[in-house]
């Protein structure tokens, strides 16, 4: 997906990561393993609502980098589920399950 306000940001999610491109002229790319996703999470203000964006937080369990935020993504909502649906069947077809540390 594209983020609405921004040309320089692009996100790209794989069967196995979800990318994130960053530049316009020069360029930086992230890539986060999907069996590293442990939550996602949506925040919308008002004036977000209005035009179905909001930002998509990612946490993972990389102790570096714990936390992505894809902003100004548009139907949030769906966007974060198809990210957990893609993060689920990685975990999954890898053998994986989440288990809180305590």
């Amino acid at each position: 997906g594209k983020p609405y306000l921004s040309l320089s940001t692009r996100y790209q999610l794989t069967s196995q990561r979800l990318r994130i491109t960053r530049g316009l002229f020069g360029r930086s790319l992230e890539e986060v393993d999907l069996v590293r996703v442990r939550e996602t999470k949506v925040t919308q203000n008002l004036g977000e609502r209005s035009f179905n964006l909001g930002d998509v937080l990612v946490f993972t369990s990389d102790p570096e980098t714990p936390e992505y935020v894809l902003e100004n993504v548009r139907d949030p909502m769906e966007v974060r589920e198809t990210l957990r649906a893609a993060y689920l069947a990685e975990q999954k077809r890898r053998g994986l399950r989440y288990r809180e540390e305590s």
